[in-house]
C-alpha cells in the first residue's frame, strides 16, 4: 500500500516588523444582532431567553498562510459584548497570503495552572474562580421564563481544565478568500459569533445554568466550538 506524503505546518512567531492586521466581533442569536437586556431570544427548544452579560476569552490566534506556515502568536483577549472596544482586536502579521485562521476559546492550561494574572485575565473582569484556581472560558447570564431557577435567571459559567472535564476549545476557519497582508493597508476580517450555537440540544427546563466544571460544561464548550464564521474580509 502506498502512503501520501504527510506535510505538516512549520510554525513562526509573529515577528515585531509585521503588518497590522485587525478581527472584528459580532454577536448574533439565530441571524438576531445580540443586543443586551432588550431581545427576547429563542433557543432550538423553543425556549426563549434574554442575555444581559456575555464574555469570552479568545488566545492563541494563529493564522496559516499559502505555504502552509503556521504564523503564531501568544495572546489573550477578553471579549465582552458590553464593551465595543474588546470586540476589536489588533494584530500583526507578515506580508502575504493567508488561508485560514485559529484560536482557542478560553484560557490555556499554563495560565491556568499559574494562578490570577493581570490585563485581560485580572480577576477583577470575574473570569476567575478563586476556590478552584481557573479562568471561567466563557460566560452567559440572562432570565427565560423556562428557567426554574430563582428569579427564572440562567447562568452559564463555563470552566476546567483538568481532565476529564477540560473546556477550552480550538477553532479552525477556511477564509471565503485569501488574506492578503502586505505594507499600507489593514485588512479587517469580521467573525460572527452565533450565540444559537450555545444550547443546541439543551432545553433551560432541564438546564439553566452552573458555575462549576462537569459535563454540562463540556457539552456547552462542544457546542460553542461551532459558533464561528467568517463574514467577510475588508481592506
Amino acid at each position: 500500500m502506498k502512503y501520501g506524503l504527510l506535510i505538516l505546518p512549520l510554525l513562526i512567531t509573529i515577528a515585531a516588523t509585521a503588518q497590522n492586521c485587525r478581527l472584528q466581533l459580532q454577536h448574533t442569536v439565530h441571524g438576531q444582532p445580540v443586543k443586551l437586556n432588550s431581545i427576547n431570544y429563542q433557543n432550538s427548544a423553543g425556549d426563549t431567553f434574554n442575555i444581559s452579560v456575555l464574555k469570552y476569552y479568545l488566545s492563541n490566534i494563529s493564522f496559516t498562510n499559502e505555504k502552509n506556515q503556521v504564523i503564531s502568536g501568544k495572546n489573550c483577549f477578553l471579549i465582552s459584548e458590553d464593551s465595543a472596544t474588546s470586540k476589536t482586536i489588533e494584530i500583526k502579521l507578515p506580508a502575504g497570503r493567508y488561508t485560514s485562521l485559529s484560536f482557542m476559546i478560553g484560557v490555556d492550561s499554563l495560565l491556568n495552572c499559574t494562578g490570577a494574572k493581570d490585563g485581560a485575565l485580572d480577576p477583577i473582569y470575574g473570569m476567575f474562580w478563586t476556590w478552584n484556581t481557573g479562568y471561567i472560558m466563557a460566560k452567559l447570564e440572562g432570565t427565560s421564563p423556562s428557567s426554574k431557577l430563582p428569579g427564572n435567571i440562567i447562568q452559564f459559567h463555563i470552566g476546567g481544565y483538568r481532565t476529564p472535564h477540560i473546556t477550552q476549545r480550538i477553532v479552525t476557519l477556511k477564509l471565503p478568500v485569501p488574506l492578503l497582508v502586505q505594507s499600507g493597508t489593514t485588512p479587517n476580517i469580521t467573525l460572527t459569533g452565533d450565540i444559537y450555537n450555545w444550547f443546541t440540544g439543551i432545553s433551560f427546563r432541564q438546564l439553566a445554568g452552573f458555575m462549576t466544571p462537569g459535563s454540562a460544561a463540556d457539552r456547552i464548550a462542544d457546542n460553542y466550538q461551532h459558533m464561528f464564521s467568517v463574514k467577510e474580509i475588508t481592506y
